[in-house]
């Protein structure tokens, strides 16, 4: 089913399994009515949306950006596979991420290798990929364009299952800040693209 942002889309929460999670409430051609959940409880959430407040122009045009980015990678609108979500829910999380959930204070900048190569712009939407010291790699949604970049650091959402940095674990919807130096492009780095695994 192919479903744009429009005027019935507002964010909203709900109550799953005793934990209150954001998503967004939105009716389909058909007449239904969908809820389409973020993987954001609302303990994440530095702002809070009210009940019922419309998905603005900016947010669906954050929501396409990341749409475009998960074409461009193969990511398609559909699920293919027991591992793999649609992009219409990877995308809602990012923009949901960029909006509304509380930004790490610290910066990678240790966990990572530099990229090796040319990352001529990064976009918001953009789907690159960061390699880790011991070379595993793993998969982002950029946050911010590089106009916004503060100080050349980047906000990025975590998009694969999870993916284990210095101590820390991460899983689908993680935010993190990295410098530029360390992103590169979508599997750039990696031998096997065939290895993802989206949640």
């Amino acid at each position: 089913m192919e479903i744009t942002p429009g005027e019935s889309w507002v964010w909203t929460y709900r109550n799953l399994r005793t934990q209150s999670y954001l998503g967004v409430l939105f009716a389909a051609d058909n007449g239904h009515s969908y809820f389409l959940k973020t993987n954001f409880m609302v303990q994440k959430l530095h702002t809070f949306p009210e009940t019922g407040q419309p998905f603005s122009v900016k947010e669906a045009m954050m929501f396409n950006a990341c749409m475009e980015g998960l074409r461009a990678v193969g990511v398609h609108n559909e699920a293919t596979g027991a591992n793999v979500s649609s992009s219409m829910e990877l995308a809602l999380n990012a923009v949901a991420c960029a909006q509304f959930v509380r930004v790490p204070k610290r910066v990678i900048e240790h966990g990572f290798l530099p990229y090796i190569g040319t990352m001529e712009h990064i976009d918001f939407g953009q789907v690159v990929s960061l390699c880790s010291k011991d070379h595993r790699v793993c998969d982002f949604i950029v946050l911010n364009d590089e106009d916004d970049a503060t100080d050349g650091v980047f906000r990025l959402m975590f998009v694969n299952r999870e993916f284990s940095i210095d101590t820390h674990l991460l899983t689908l919807g993680a935010c993190i800040k990295v410098p530029r130096a360390v992103i590169g492009p979508f599997r750039g780095t990696a031998k096997n693209t065939h290895s993802m695994s989206y949640a």
